[in-house]
Parts: C-alpha cells; structure tokens; sequence
C-alpha cells in the first residue's frame, strides 16, 4: 500500500489559499454594492411577490403617496441555483425529511452522519472529471441545492435537532436585502452524531455565502457563491459478527460494547464540536463560484393605477461569464493499528494484501473552470425563452505522491429553453462536449419536453438523457485509494429515459425512470474495480399520492417498484413510505399533524461499504431482510415556530432478553441500524 504524508499539513495550506480567494471574493462584493448604487432610483416599487419593478417616480407634486402593503410584512421567494422557477418558503409538517438532511429513500450506515445512499437508482452520470468520493454527499452545501433569494425584509431560521445518543444539529440561515437590487444570503449547518456503536462518530461542518445584484438599470447581474464543507467521520468497518446483536449476554443490549473491525477499543466521545479521528475519513471541499452578466436590451416605460411611471427592462442579448474554483482533498487514516491482529483484519476482511503503519492515503484535487456563454431571447415579453451557447477552458491541478500534476482542457455547451407565457408547454434541450484534455470525448445530450393536459389529466413530462463519461478519478491507478492489480478503464455510456405524470386534482404524481448503462463501472469487492461487459438496465416505475381519509385524517403514500438485469447493480424490488396524520389547525394559528410513518424495501443484497476508499462495493453473499421501520409523530407550527417530537425505530422492540430495542435493521452486511431514538426539533424563522 502506498503510504502518504502529504496530506499533513496541506488542509492547512489549502484553507490559507482559501481564505486569501475569499478576502478577494468579499472586495467584490463590495464593488458589486458599489455598482449597485450608482444612480439609484428615487422610490422602487415591488410587485405582489416583491421583485422590484424599476424606478418609480410621481408625476405630481402631491405629498399623499399610496401606501406599500409590504412594508408592514415580509414577502420572500427563491430560485435554486441555475434555475429560473420562483418557489416559496416550504410550511410542510407531516414531511419531516423537508427539513432533515436525508431524504426518507436514504439508508445510513450505524447513525446519522455516516455514509449514506438511497434506495433508489439514481446513478452520477455526469461528463468529465469526478474524484469519485460521494458517500457523504447528502450532508454538504453544494451550488446545485444553493437558494437564491430575495426578500422585502432581513429573514432569519434557526434549527435545532435533539436525538438519541447526544446527536445534535445546528442550522443557521439568514437573508436580506442590502438594496433592492442585491441580496446575501448565508448558512451554517453542524451534523454531530457520537454514535450507537463504537468508532463510527461523525461530525459535519458546512459554511455557505450566496449573493444575487444587479445594476439600477438592470443590464449587470450576477451571483456570487463561497462553500465550504468538512467532514470527519471515523470508521468502524462493521461489527465483527452479526450474532452480537442476537446475543443472550446483557452486555452487548449496549451496542456500544459489540466489538466492530475497525478503529480499537475507543470510549465513547461526547465533544459535539469535534471529531476525534482515530480511524477514518477527513473529507474537505471549498468552492467559489461568480456569475456575472451584461445585457443588452430594450427599455419600456408603463404607468401603474397610481399614474406611477414603472421603468422596465427586457433583455435580448447577455454576455455571460463563469468562474468555479473547486478545492477538494479525501483523506483515510487509521492511526489505531498498534498489534498484528490489526493488520490482520486489513488482510482477512478487506483483502488488503500489505499493510503499513500508520495507514494514510490522500487524494487532492484543485480545479478552475472559465466559462463564456452568449444567450440570445428571441421574445422580449418571454425571459424564459432563450438559446445559450458557449466554451469553457478547464485546468485541473492533482498531486500524486506529493507531485503536483496540471491537466488542461476544454469543452463547449449549448442550451435551449421555451416555456410559452400561457404555461402551457415547457422545453429545454441541453448538450455539452468536452473537446481536449484528458476527457476529451465525454458528453451529455439531453432534454426534457413538459405540457399541460388541463386540470382534470394534469401536466406530462418526458425526457431524455445520454451520457458518455470517464469513471471516477478514484478508479485510475494514479489514485492514491488504489490497491489492487491493473484496470483498464473505458468509458461508460450511460442513457436515462424519464416520464412524469402530475394530476394535482387527484393529488396524484406517477413517475417512471428507465436506464441503459454499458460498460458500468462499480467495485466488485474492497480493492478491486471491475466494469461489466453487457449491457445494463434498470426500471424504476413510482407514484405518490394523498388520500383523503376523513376531513382530519389524511394518508401520505410513496409506492416504487424496481428491476435490474445483472448481478453488478442490487437494488429492492419494491420500496414504500406511507405517512397516517391526523392533521388539524386547532386555533387561530396552531396547526398539527400527528400520526405514524412507516417505511419499507423489499430484501436485497445491499452494497457493502468500503472504508478506507469510501466506496460502495457490489455483494453476492448477504441478503438484507429488514422490517419495516416505524415511526411515531407529532408536528406542531405555530406562526413561525416548528416542532418536531419523533419516536423513530419502535420496530426495534424486543421481550426476548428482557425489554428493549434491540432488534436492529440492517443497512449493510455487518453495519446495523440504531434501536429507539427520540428526536426533539425546533426550527424558527423570524422577520428581522
């Protein structure tokens, strides 16, 4: 095994280079602030979802001026990033994975923060470079989950989760408008579990500055995005045997005590802002993103009820530019091994041929990205109608045994979106082609064709995607995480076809997914990688929908069903999550949703979990047959208060050894689900 001390020290290095971007990002900010109040209007005006409407200016020299209703209220909205579609503030209650880092089809490893996966299919099938690392994606700020926002007045939400076991979550969101034309948004989220198993503590940490501008005139805009997101999660490897858990002895009803693989005899660590990282992985990303715009256009001059002149602006031509800098370093050490019986269960239960003291691997990764794109809008009355074209340079910066190695390379895109002003029909066509450097070759192709069929059949969606990419950086032999003999990798080819079918008389969503995979790259066991010769294909057909029970009693019901055609790729047959609620608004401004929530997959070979490269690997051997996890719920919201009292697992209850919550779930071979826990959350959203 190749060992690597590079990684001492270089977080360090990477977060001063960090925090030098970021002095830099925040001068821009303040020349953006600058920009933004050059000439500035003598009263803006907003419409009824407080977009600002251009300058407003009376036509009278009387003092009696009309009143704006959003004074003396908030109106907020939001667009993910990427996306033009204005959402709202989501007030669901009977749904707590709105609000909780993982969705309900998500399986975790021993607790909450560990590796993590979801049940149904949904493979990365996205062109050029991927580290290869995303078993802990779901707990980290990215650009594609980023919220843009824009409010009348400063928006604050506080969120605070209790759980079994001194598990805790921390989340911080806060946004404004420093002028009408420019708002910052920023959050903080810590994920701390100590864990209900010995050495599988995690901790996550992600910090993240958004801000949207514009000019007073409206012809510069942009955004502006700095994440950051740490995580350390110490590894177990799994319980040495699944018959602890079934074990007469009184001990092991502590889970604590069942003796796992990896990581030694370590006392249970309490610390909720640290993560004492004996034998684990240090995973760190930072990313800064600017998007900036000019356009060119036509300007309009209407007049409202109040014979207030409104000064708008439509664009026809914008000149686009992107920058992305990715900072990104994985990191596995195991610091516990101290005997030869250590070594030896690298040996017997990884097949990790050679093993050296300390273990340490590191993969580290610098990319800068300059994108240029012109977009052209063929109707000034429809923004959402336009064709974007461009070419980016790509260079790519990775260290290999401590030797820095530089990659360029370069790719084109082009976009095509129509979403007619009656709603009615919905276009986007999408393609990218990388065109030199090492992935030369990879590209997508794609789109998606949305109508309205009226309000009794609702609105069809179908799409299409292909996909041609390189596997994961983490499947080349210059990988520090490689370990095992030669692989060859060829490119994957990947084609997904989707339908969606929403009838929201019937409160009724049907969907379908079906995939067409060749050459499919997946880890065949701990070390070693294998691509399959045929080829692939899943089907995923689901509906969800809410039944009306009586006027307070509602049920919640998610039905999917799944079908793979090789032994490279295990998915359940049948996956399903039904929520009972009474749900009532008790007084003016107490409304309540409580019930039972049940969850369910059918048996299946679920992938093991390696830890020292964290990767998911492919098994034959051990059929996960579970029951069904339930729940018990009660949500309360009161203005802008939120609670959530959750009693999760109780199918974990067993009379067998004495009363307990003992008969555990499992999520992988050797990796077990905790037993009872009790979640108490607060979230809090104030107007400032």
């Amino acid at each position: 095994m190749r060992l690597s001390t590079f990684f001492q020290g270089k977080i360090v290095d990477s977060s001063t280079l960090a925090g030098r971007l970021f002095g830099l990002c925040v001068m821009v900010l303040f020349s953006v602030y600058a920009i933004s109040q050059t000439a500035p209007p003598t009263n803006i005006r907003v419409d009824n979802q407080g977009r600002p409407m251009g300058n407003t200016q009376t036509t009278g020299g009387d003092s009696l001026t009309q009143r704006d209703s959003n004074e003396d209220s908030i109106t907020i909205y939001y667009r993910m990033f990427d996306s033009s579609r204005v959402k709202f503030i989501d007030s669901t209650l009977n749904d707590y994975t709105v609000r909780y880092p993982l969705p309900g089809d998500y399986l975790y490893l021993n607790q909450l923060g560990n590796a993590a996966r979801s049940v149904l299919f949904s493979p990365n099938a996205a062109p050029g470079y991927d580290p290869g690392f995303h078993g802990y994606d779901i707990y980290h700020f990215t650009l594609a989950n980023t919220r843009l926002y824009n409010t009348t007045r400063p928006y604050t939400e506080f969120d605070y989760v209790l759980g079994g076991r001194s598990e805790q979550i921390i989340k911080l969101t806060h946004t404004q408008n420093i002028t009408p034309l420019w708002n910052i948004a920023f959050d903080y989220r810590l994920i701390n579990s100590p864990g209900f198993f010995k050495n599988s503590n995690s901790n996550h940490s992600g910090i993240r500055l958004a801000s949207s501008f514009a000019t007073a005139n409206r012809r510069y805009s942009g955004n502006f995005i700095v994440i950051r997101n740490r995580s350390k999660v110490n590894e177990n490897g799994g319980i040495q045997n699944d018959s602890f858990l079934t074990s007469s002895n009184p001990a092991f009803n502590e889970r604590f005590n069942i003796p796992t693989n990896l990581g030694g005899d370590v006392t249970f660590n309490v610390n909720f802002f640290a993560s004492n990282l004996t034998t684990g992985n240090d995973y760190l990303n930072q990313t800064i993103y600017l998007r900036h715009q000019y356009d060119i256009g036509q300007k309009e001059i209407t007049y409202g009820k109040d014979s207030a002149k409104i000064q708008k602006f439509f664009p026809r031509l914008r000149f686009q530019h992107n920058f992305h800098f990715f900072n990104r370093v994985f990191n596995y050490n195991d610091q516990a091994i101290v005997t030869e019986k250590d070594k030896e269960i690298y040996l017997k239960h990884f097949r990790v041929s050679a093993v050296d003291t300390p273990i340490v691997m590191n993969d580290r990764w610098q990319e800068f990205t300059n994108e240029a794109a012109i977009i052209l809008f063929p109707e000034k009355q429809n923004q959402e109608q336009y064709l974007k074209m461009g070419a980016a340079l790509q260079i790519l910066k990775g260290w290999f045994g401590g030797n820095p190695e530089i990659f360029n390379g370069t790719y084109i895109f082009g976009e095509y979106r129509n979403r007619t002003r009656n709603r009615k029909f919905d276009i986007n066509a999408n393609a990218k082609l990388f065109v030199t450097g090492p992935y030369s070759g990879n590209y997508t192709f794609g789109g998606t064709a949305q109508t309205n069929l009226g309000p009794k059949l609702g609105a069809l969606q179908v799409g299409f995607q292909n996909t041609n990419r390189t596997p994961s950086f983490v499947f080349e032999q210059r990988s520090d995480f490689w370990l095992d003999g030669a692989f060859n990798v060829a490119a994957e080819n990947r084609t997904r076809i989707t339908g969606d079918l929403y009838v929201s008389k019937l409160k009724l969503a049907l969907k379908a997914r079906y995939y067409l995979i060749t050459n499919y790259a997946y880890w065949k066991d701990y070390t070693v990688p294998e691509q399959t010769a045929t080829l692939q294909n899943v089907l995923m057909i689901g509906g969800e929908k809410k039944f009306k029970l009586t006027r307070k009693w509602n049920l919640y019901a998610e039905l999917y069903l799944q079908q793979s055609a090789d032994d490279a790729i295990n998915v359940p047959f049948l996956y399903t999550r039904n929520r009972l609620a009474y749900e009532q608004n008790l007084y003016k401004n107490l409304y309540l949703s409580s019930g039972f929530e049940v969850r369910y997959f059918s048996p299946f070979k679920a992938d093991d979990w390696s830890p020292f490269n964290g990767q998911w690997v492919t098994q034959q051997t051990q059929t996960i047959s579970n029951r069904p996890d339930i729940a018990a719920f009660l949500h309360i919201r009161i203005a802008g208060f939120r609670g959530f009292l959750r009693a999760e697992n109780l199918n974990t209850i067993n009379f067998k050894n004495g009363f307990g919550f003992t008969n555990n779930n499992m999520a992988a071979p050797l990796y077990a689900n905790p037993g009872l826990i009790l979640r108490l959350g607060i979230y809090w959203s104030f107007v400032n």
